[in-house]
């Protein structure tokens, strides 16, 4: 019951048939057995009853399944029960008005599962790093996650390529299941650095044998290891955490031991916890996603959930520095999968496009 369609649909779908013939079961079973309360009364203990049973449900399971059969429950709900439920009113009791409120959680649907998921942005931004002798330029995406490729992957290749970067840093999460693994590789095929492409694994990428994915793509799996990259601008050291790593000090410090000495290092992490780690090393910049900026997030409120133990305001995204580290997160470009509802709201994908600048 959504505007899209993908690997996952079926049990998607059955889900959320599972969900609203809870809430209109509730319903009906409500209206049979206190047929005094009002038609209100009985939807919203309806409601009530249907968010209860599925609250249990998602807890019962738990783990990001339990969190994302929740989500699924109440976007369910809220852009597909409910306005079905309205528009049967309308049409039983002839009252046109009801089909307002309707269409406007559809509109709701269609914003946060069609535009706002396209809704590229592309963000240019400056850093000053001392030590370098020239400007250095380079892409960051991350969270790629997708379901498929389409108008907006087209337009992230188009900007990277055209920005013509130095660097190209790829923070994890690349698919939300196996068989896009061909698309997925020869759309990565696309990206063009002038020095080097890297990546580090994120939380969704377990099940892919990752050197063997990425090495017909041009990209280098940098998980637990390093390069030392002579460029005009100066010496560069890039270093990558794993996803089983961001919190191992004593790996980041035998990495940095091991790079030596630079002009700049720069740590990608798909986890922006690592900031915690790297803290007072000798790092730069922290490079990470794995927020998707919230995903879902509320005008004046920023992120209703970040999955992340850094502060709001980091994992809402955007270029920080904390103790002189620049820590730089993307808002990634996919979605959440398996089971959850491809949704966001006032959170648009994001590529950014840096330029290290000499101070």
């Amino acid at each position: 019951m959504n505007f899209y369609w993908n690997a996952f649909g079926p049990v998607n779908l059955g889900l959320d048939l599972a969900i609203t013939f809870t809430f209109f079961m509730l319903a009906f079973l409500n209206s049979r057995l206190q047929p005094a309360k009002t038609r209100l009364t009985v939807c919203r203990q309806a409601l009530l009853g249907a968010v209860a049973l599925w609250v249990m449900a998602g807890a019962y399971i738990g783990g990001i399944i339990g969190f994302s059969l929740i989500a699924r429950m109440f976007w369910t709900l809220c852009t597909a029960a409910i306005p079905l439920l309205l528009a049967f009113f309308a049409a039983r009791d002839r009252k046109a008005l009801l089909l307002l409120p309707a269409l406007l959680l559809l509109a709701c649907k269609f914003y946060g599962e069609i535009y706002e998921p396209n809704n590229l942005e592309v963000r240019r931004a400056t850093i000053t790093v001392g030590g370098l002798k020239e400007p250095v330029k380079l892409a960051h995406i991350s969270d790629l996650q997708t379901d498929g490729t389409g108008a907006m992957h087209a337009e992230v290749l188009r900007q990277v390529n055209g920005y013509e970067p130095e660097f190209i840093f790829f923070t994890g999460d690349v698919l939300n299941h196996p068989s896009l693994v061909p698309e997925i590789q020869a759309y990565l095929q696309g990206f063009k650095s002038r020095q080097g492409s890297f990546f580090v694994g994120g939380n969704v990428d377990g099940g892919l044998q990752l050197k063997e994915f990425f090495k017909s793509t041009g990209f280098v799996v940098l998980d637990g290891d390093y390069r030392k990259i002579k460029t005009r601008a100066g010496t560069l050291g890039i270093v990558g955490l794993g996803l089983g790593d961001y919190g191992d000090r004593r790996l980041l410090q035998k990495l940095l031991a091991g790079l030596g000495s630079t002009d700049a290092t720069l740590l990608l992490s798909h986890v922006p916890d690592a900031m915690r780690t790297a803290a007072g090393l000798p790092v730069t910049a922290l490079f990470s996603g794995h927020t998707h900026g919230g995903q879902v997030c509320l005008p004046w409120f920023g992120p209703v959930v970040t999955l992340s133990g850094v502060s709001r305001g980091i994992a809402a995204g955007g270029i920080h520095k904390s103790d002189g580290l620049y820590v730089i997160v993307s808002r990634g470009l996919g979605l959440e999968g398996q089971i959850a509802p491809r949704v966001r709201t006032f959170c648009s994908p994001q590529i950014l496009l840096l330029e290290l600048k000499p101070e």
